[in-house]
């Protein structure tokens, strides 16, 4: 049987009818061929509804099993240009030119958005702009390339201005490793991508590296298929800026190396004065700031440091109270107060503290003033419950102002025995700083999935000892080399059935896979033959200080919640839905599984922080399926519930709450979180301690906080609960800052009339529709 495309009496193709083919789409990723979607991409464009299902019917028959968009896409082209010259110039501009954006994404080329850069940034006509972009897009299609970039179509409109004599707009068109406009507007406005960072001079120098180093890893170090899988949503790579230089995301510092040996903060003692072991705390609490700072420098994520108290321990024998309380609140506000890190950056530092010496932990040798040894940790009960109580006490205080230290994220463990009588005090204490400030965090030790150990190292990131069941090994001097986000609820919009769905996972975990190993083969060169990361390099004991191989890769995943919707009708409220959402995250740790033992590293599953890439991805997907994409928010600002939580507006209770969310903590050991957003009331500290109780006794989360919002009026003073809009005490609308938890710690959110802070439009979103316990 021949199927044949006639127009005016010309024959435009003929082939035999075959069963429909696999699609390879730019990002690797496999689909079935859809007759439907070729004709729609016709009709978009203008095509009659004859030609297109002719030119589908065509292009079904002429492709094959492996056969690539773009051969689609030149086919259908081809097709077109012999029924109509300007429909497929149409269809090529918006199907087969694609384009790289600044904005990190993949468009179809539209000659109006030149016409309108031009307008915007050079303030010439639109008929000249017109004209000019014509006159680009006249270029553009004589171009043989897989993807037009944003830098390349902006060097041919200047060539353009050039040609037309134009010089004077073509100054302010060009681009500086970023345009000019986007310079400026930067010095101007500055950038929300980052709730962590001011706007000053050194912000404004971090973003413009920072594109050029994110253009320098999708052009030069990921393969096109990777970038594509990125810039179109299907996953977020995290951290691009920091790809090629940074590659190592978080760390967990040892302490005791430091005590023992001194610290170089260059790593080499070559460029900076060198420190031998501290003999005072005083000196211990100095130091344990700059190994922070230092560190920073290296690496791309937190980085933390556990047993803390245990390990600082022997500095405090013999002081009195109040000198360990003011050498604790010099080291809390010396890593405040050092806005030196990536981009004006106060260090993202996360201190875990115990409550008394763990059990493991009692018999190990431990390192006094000198780095001598003065018996076992275990000697120094008393000094560790000091410590712990001084580093509460000066977190309860505030900074002089009254408003809370936004860093170290403080954690405080909790472990059977501490739950179980005697530190009543101690525990009422730390309750006491979570109904004032929120800032407080705990970690459940309780659990059949822990072991002796788990530490957190930033918003979430964990390291337990199941690696090789080794505490010191598997916690320390290594972390969460990088993490790769999944698309979750684009699977379901793209899946018929709960085979497609674990089909499309495996895609997308086996692109994540690729881009975790080239990340991690940029981290060995890094340490091993750029001399890039001298800090992380230096010896301690005869090894290297920063333990790669011991190092976890990621997978990530954002929008749990939405892909149920999706796919299951219902969301994770509904249990059948949500088990069908453990099964997904367990089908991931399958394959975690699998990878340790085909390549001997320690793969894990993590619920992403997701503080910018649950608005990118809603926001991609918004654009790409249109009413089909399932979000929350409004049409100003959408977003997707972060990893495997309950939406922020639920109306479940709490306790409703944890029994679904407690299911997804022994899954995602990589690192997970429950929130407990409370209300404007003042929380008592007592209910808090009761409800600490009952999670850790009765329940599978790992890791949470009870996170409160707070507003700050800069003029008089006055800490408040609440999102204020007013100060209560002096009256003041304009001078009310607001404090929340963003994903994983406490930032300013910004002024309440202006909302002007560093958080992105999403995020300002979900921090509105947060319902409050």
């Amino acid at each position: 049987m021949r199927d044949d495309i006639e127009r005016d009496g010309m024959i435009i193709a003929s082939l035999p009818t075959r069963a429909q083919v696999c699609v390879v789409k730019n990002n690797g990723i496999f689909e079935r061929f859809s007759h439907e979607k070729v004709v729609k991409s016709c009709l978009m464009v203008g095509s009659s509804l004859w030609a297109a299902e002719q030119i589908a019917a065509y292009v079904g028959k002429a492709a094959y099993d492996g056969v690539s968009t773009a051969e689609i896409k030149m086919l259908v082209y081809d097709c077109l240009k012999r029924v109509d010259r300007k429909v497929a110039d149409k269809y090529l501009a918006s199907n087969a030119l694609r384009v790289r954006t600044s904005r990190d994404t993949i468009e179809s080329f539209d000659q109006r958005k030149i016409e309108k850069t031009l307008m915007v940034e050079t303030d010439a006509s639109g008929e000249l702009s017109r004209r000019i972009a014509t006159d680009v897009w006249k270029e553009l299609k004589k171009l043989d390339v897989d993807y037009l970039t944003a830098p390349m179509i902006r060097e041919i409109v200047n060539t353009k201005l050039v040609e037309n004599g134009l010089e004077t707009l073509r100054k302010k068109y060009t681009r500086l490793g970023i345009p000019v406009y986007n310079i400026t507007n930067l010095i101007r406005n500055g950038s929300r991508d980052n709730a962590n960072m001011v706007h000053n001079p050194e912000t404004v120098h971090k973003y413009v590296a920072d594109e050029a180093l994110k253009q320098y890893a999708l052009l030069r170090i990921l393969p096109n298929e990777l970038a594509d899988a990125h810039l179109g949503g299907d996953i977020h790579i995290h951290d691009l800026e920091f790809f090629a230089g940074r590659p190592i995301n978080c760390l967990q510092h040892d302490l005791r190396l430091f005590i023992k040996h001194g610290l170089k903060v260059d790593g080499t003692g070559d460029h900076t004065s060198v420190a031998g072991p501290p003999n005072h705390i005083e000196t211990l609490m100095n130091h344990s700031g700059e190994i922070m700072l230092a560190a920073q420098q290296n690496m791309s994520g937190g980085q933390s440091m556990s047993l803390w108290n245990v390990f600082v321990a022997p500095f405090a024998a013999g002081q009195p109270y109040e000198k360990v309380k003011q050498a604790v609140q010099m080291f809390i506000y010396n890593l405040n107060m050092a806005y030196a890190a990536r981009g004006s950056q106060v260090p993202f530092t996360s201190i875990n503290l115990e409550f008394s010496v763990p059990k493991f932990l009692e018999d190990v040798t431990a390192y006094g003033p000198k780095g001598k040894n003065v018996g076992v940790y275990g000697d120094f009960e008393e000094e560790t419950r000091l410590l712990q109580r001084a580093f509460t006490e000066t977190l309860l205080e505030g900074d002089s102002d009254g408003k809370p230290h936004l860093f170290p994220n403080t954690i405080y463990v909790l472990r059977d025995k501490i739950l179980n009588g005697g530190f009543e005090e101690d525990i009422r204490r730390v309750h006491e700083l979570s109904a004032k400030y929120g800032t407080a965090y705990f970690v459940n030790m309780l659990p059949k999935y822990r072991g002796n150990m788990a530490n957190y190292m930033g918003c979430r990131t964990s390291l337990s000892d199941n690696w090789t069941g080794d505490w010191d090994k598997d916690c320390f001097r290594t972390g969460n080399l990088a993490y790769v986000t999944l698309n979750l609820p684009r699977i379901a919009y793209n899946s018929r059935d709960d085979d497609d769905v674990f089909d499309y996972l495996d895609s997308y975990m086996s692109i994540g896979e690729e881009v975790l190993m080239l990340r991690r083969e940029q981290a060995l060169n890094c340490l091993d033959n750029y001399n890039l990361l001298p800090f992380l390099t230096q010896e301690a004991d005869e090894e290297r200080y920063y333990q790669v191989d011991n190092s976890t890769l990621s997978f990530g995943f954002v929008g749990l919640n939405e892909m149920l919707l999706a796919h299951c009708g219902e969301g994770i409220e509904d249990p059948d839905a949500r088990n069908f959402g453990i099964k997904v995250v367990k089908y991931m740790n399958k394959r975690t599984e699998e990878l340790k033992k085909e390549t001997g590293l320690r793969w894990t599953v993590l619920q992403t922080p997701a503080e910018s890439t649950a608005y990118r991805f809603a926001t991609l997907d918004k654009e790409k399926f249109g009413d089909r994409a399932i979000l929350q928010g409004d049409e100003l600002a959408s977003y997707y519930t972060n990893s495997s939580h309950v939406p922020v507006n639920s109306d479940v209770l709490l306790p409703e709450k944890i029994k679904i969310e407690e299911k997804f903590h022994p899954i995602t050991l990589g690192g997970h979180i429950f929130h407990a957003f409370m209300g404007e009331a003042y929380s008592d500290p007592d209910s808090l301690m009761s409800l600490t109780n009952k999670i850790a006794k009765k329940s599978d989360i790992g890791f949470w906080a009870y996170s409160s919002a707070l507003s700050f009026c800069i003029k008089c003073k006055t800490l408040m609960k609440g999102l204020q809009t007013k100060c209560g005490t002096c009256g003041e609308e304009t001078e009310v800052e607001w404090y929340d938890r963003i994903t994983g710690y406490v930032q300013q959110v910004g002024r309440s009339r202006s909302a002007s802070g560093g958080w992105n439009p999403g995020k300002m979103r979900e921090l509105m529709d947060r319902k409050r316990f």
